[in-house]
């Protein structure tokens, strides 16, 4: 055992042992060896799972080690990409004879607005009114 494990296994069973008194001395002896043996366990068991701590503590850090790098490495492709993009662009205003050999299509609004159709006006039947002037079709007479 490491000098760390042997003096917590002795504050432990010191601890315990401690607050134990009253047995005689064959049953004390006892004890002692059975407090001295738990202890132990106990110390083995606590560096066991100190030990599965740091491993996964080790993972974790390589994982966002690896998530990082992949992550530098989308943005650094995604600019190669966009400067092939502008590379072509440039050289193919250049043969489509553009007024500017460097001239580069300005990139498009990824969400474009779209226009709501206004709304058409109702009109209002307004009932017609009656003039005086002209007659009604039922007083008109036919005489023929």
């Amino acid at each position: 055992m490491k000098s760390e494990n042997k003096s917590l296994v002795n504050d432990l069973s010191a601890a315990i042992l401690g607050k134990l008194h009253g047995l005689n001395a064959k049953s004390a002896k006892k004890l002692v060896k059975e407090v001295d043996d738990a202890a132990r366990d106990i110390v083995k068991m606590f560096a066991k799972l100190k030990k599965e701590e740091e491993k996964e503590v080790e993972k974790d850090a390589i994982k966002a080690t690896k998530k990082a790098v992949s992550k530098a490495n989308k943005i650094v492709k995604a600019k190669e990409k966009a400067a092939k993009k502008a590379e072509m662009a440039s050289k193919i205003a250049i043969v489509t004879d553009d007024s500017s050999p460097m001239a580069i299509p300005k990139p498009r609004p990824a969400a474009a607005a779209k226009k709501v159709p206004a709304k058409k006006p109702v009109a209002k039947k307004v009932p017609a009114k009656k003039s005086a002037t002209t007659p009604s079709v039922e007083s008109a007479s036919f005489n023929d």
